[in-house]
């Protein structure tokens, strides 16, 4: 029996982005080993690819149980409830308002990421990187973007978005926005401040505690400044990045890191030594190696 043309039409666009990502990575790769904002072993990137493996495998298994939920809610609430002017510049200026409301949302959830336990435990996932590379961009925990998918589809409620808009702010959101992981040294001067870019971010990953939840935007830093969580960088400030004390992540942290996390700060809770935003109390930095 012939394949149905829109199993093969599917199969083939998945082979087409596969092969684009891949061939981003081999770039940045290059990119990373020309120029380097720190040295880092190879088995750093394992531990990224074998987080960001698990991670994309679970959230895959999960899609249909997140889609029903979203299918829930829209039946509850309606979707699009604000119809964004698409003829002629009409739809630019729907297209601008779009990445904006979106950075604006991925900043307030990031935020909430940081100050809430619950969500912090899920997050530290991220952080945990010990060494922040293009990969760590897509190494987060598998439950949280279940969560985030399933259950706060805001902006399709609140927004009828066009497709083709949708996708073109997709890709505006992946210059800076994964791009920002990049172990790349890339001084932009007084541009620095302008999107986000390596050097913004790294302070956001960094085990400094003057760093701790500071630069949380995603594509514009004026997020930052206006809401009081900017640290502007200097010049030759590359900070070393991750969790104090580090952790290195295998398949079952991949798999149970919020549980085994969450336990141990309820169990320092009573000593005083847990705070928002921080997985450990604060002992010695582990620099890169």
């Amino acid at each position: 029996m012939l394949p149905s043309p829109l199993i093969s039409h599917e199969v083939a666009t998945a082979v087409f982005y596969a092969a684009v990502y891949l061939g981003i990575v081999y770039s940045t790769r290059i990119l990373e080993k020309r120029w380097p904002i720190a040295d880092v072993p190879h088995s750093e990137y394992r531990d990224d690819w074998l987080a960001v493996i698990v991670s994309l495998g679970l959230e895959n298994l999960l899609a249909p149980i997140a889609a029903i939920s979203v299918g829930a809610i829209a039946s509850y609430t309606g979707l699009g409830w604000i119809k964004l002017p698409t003829e002629g510049y009409w739809w630019y200026a729907s297209l601008a308002f779009v990445v904006v409301a979106l950075d604006l949302y991925k900043y307030t959830f990031h935020r909430l990421q940081h100050a809430i336990p619950f969500l912090w435990a899920m997050h530290s996932f991220h952080h945990s990187a010990n060494a922040v590379t293009f990969i760590t961009g897509a190494r987060h925990y598998w439950l949280e973007r279940f969560l985030s998918d399933a259950f706060l589809p805001i902006l399709a409620i609140l927004f009828r978005i066009p497709p083709d808009m949708l996708m073109v702010a997709g890709f505006i959101f992946f210059v800076p926005d994964a791009c920002a992981h990049l172990n790349v040294r890339m001084p932009l001067g007084r541009f620095v401040t302008w999107l986000n870019n390596p050097q913004w971010h790294r302070i956001h990953h960094s085990v400094q505690m003057e760093h701790r939840d500071k630069n949380f935007a995603a594509f514009f830093p004026l997020l930052d400044i206006l809401f009081g969580t900017a640290w502007v960088p200097r010049p030759d400030e590359y900070p070393a990045t991750g969790l104090v004390p580090a952790e290195r992540v295998d398949i079952i942290n991949s798999v149970i890191w919020p549980i085994r996390h969450l336990r141990r700060r309820v169990s320092k809770s009573a000593s005083g030594q847990d705070a928002p935003g921080a997985l450990e109390p604060v002992g010695p930095v582990r620099m890169n190696d």
